[in-house]
């Protein structure tokens, strides 16, 4: 009998720990991330002005947008982008933006400056249209919630509007009704 209990203790007292350790764990890795993205985007604006500059912010900029969207994205009910599936959506801008978060990368990486220009011209375009679309996916989730919470609000509206007739209706009915 006591073993049962001594196991018992036991399994509940390694729950526990894994449950800290995990939540330890988490917590260690989301500094760590938050710590990266500080230490890119310093390491970006001490770079010399110029194209390997100009990628590393944007860059930066582009990872950024999709932290911000991926978290709103995760977050919203399905359908609630209208008729778009998030995680679709949230699928095919990660993809993108992986791809051209990697061609960025290179063009930092590209020894002449001529060729950076160059290069960042052809990608820069679609980098900013990325940034531009993540931005629209979160600012169609907030209006859609919007919307879709006003008209929940009207009707809860109404139906303290219908009770409170009906509590009139019958208050005049009886005037010596207590409540």
């Amino acid at each position: 009998m006591s073993w049962i209990v001594l196991g018992a203790v036991g399994g509940a007292l390694l729950t526990a720990v894994l449950f800290v350790a995990w939540r330890a764990f988490r917590a260690v890795r989301r500094r760590y991330r938050a710590a990266r993205v500080r230490i890119s985007e310093l390491q970006a604006k001490v770079l010399p002005a110029g194209p390997q500059r100009d990628a590393a912010l944007l860059r930066h900029r582009l990872q950024t947008e999709m932290r911000a969207t991926r978290e709103m994205l995760e977050s919203a009910p399905q359908g609630l982008i209208f008729r778009a599936d998030a995680a679709a959506v949230l699928a095919e801008l990660a993809a993108t933006s992986a791809e051209v978060d990697r061609e960025l990368a290179a063009i930092a990486r590209f020894a002449d400056v001529a060729q950076q220009r160059a290069a960042l011209a052809n990608v820069k375009p679609q980098a900013e249209q990325l940034v531009a679309t993540t931005y629209s996916a979160r600012q169609t989730i907030l209006r859609t919630a919007v919307e879709d919470r006003a008209h929940r609000l009207e009707v809860l509206q109404a139906d303290v509007a219908r009770q409170a007739a009906a509590l009139e209706v019958y208050t005049k009915d009886d005037p010596n009704l207590q409540l």
